[in-house]
């Protein structure tokens, strides 16, 4: 049992962990560039819940235009357009993040700071756009605490993407740690799946396009980290821990875990 346990890294995915992004940002950010490039195509926010859990742009994308060939023939619809799309995209996510379009979620500056005075490695595992990731980091928590961060993975780093534990992997193999010495905050199933693959310990926070997704496997699911004067609600709980006594999630909540 954990206080014992010292956690040695913390681990966040990006999009829904750090900000409500995918319906708000990306989601946005898609319909903006396929109106700039002429595309008769918008992705309403029940289409993209769907979308949401195919991991990476440029496959959402893919797999969408395949669905329909007769009206995005493959020939045009190919990855040269599909890559120049997604470039536009960036860029226009980065813009909504720059300016402060999408606020950060309870709990997250407070925790990140928590680990950094614990000497903790931070450290970001998104399969989004390296670009839309550090644009989105800098906003929400700016760049003292961006500097914290140890390290930053993202995009195509890793052939595989969520759910497979590629790059929660890579975290291991840099810093010479454990999967139990780590704890990742998800918000998708992908994600746990990808973390727990992994030997990870993984909590998850809830967002808008993931709140009815099975989470089982996780150590503690929550409907966001919380603040003391925002008190997160412990949706499943963990046998070393009293739910009902959890107001937001810390550092030694989650060391109780270990």
């Amino acid at each position: 049992m954990g206080t014992k346990n010292k956690l040695k890294a913390l681990i966040f995915d990006c999009d829904g962990v750090i900000a409500e992004t995918e319906r708000d940002g990306h989601r946005v950010a898609f319909n903006r560039a396929f109106k700039e490039a002429g595309l008769d195509v918008e992705w309403n926010i029940e289409e993209y819940g769907e979308l949401v859990k195919i991991a990476g742009g440029k496959e959402r994308m893919k797999a969408y235009f395949k669905r329909y060939p007769d009206i995005y023939p493959p020939e045009r619809f190919d990855d040269e357009l599909i890559n120049k799309l997604h470039k536009r995209k960036t860029e226009i996510f980065m813009d909504m993040s720059a300016k402060g379009e999408l606020p950060v979620r309870p709990g997250i500056r407070r925790i990140i700071d928590e680990a950094h005075e614990r000497g903790i490695i931070l450290a970001v595992c998104s399969t989004s756009n390296e670009k839309s990731v550090v644009s989105l980091l800098q906003a929400v928590l700016g760049p003292q605490r961006l500097n914290w961060f140890n390290a930053i993975f993202a995009g195509d780093i890793v052939k595989a993407k969520k759910p497979a534990p590629d790059i929660y992997n890579l975290v291991k193999e840099k810093f010479n740690l454990e999967g139990p010495e780590c704890f990742v905050i998800e918000d998708s199933r992908n994600g746990l799946l990808a973390a727990k693959a992994a030997g990870m310990h993984c909590l998850i926070t809830v967002s808008f396009y993931s709140e009815h997704e099975d989470f089982s496997e996780a150590d503690l699911v929550v409907s966001s980290l919380g603040e003391p004067d925002l008190p997160a609600k412990v949706i499943k709980g963990h046998q070393n821990l009293d739910a009902s006594s959890i107001k937001y999630i810390d550092i030694d909540t989650l060391e109780k875990m270990l």
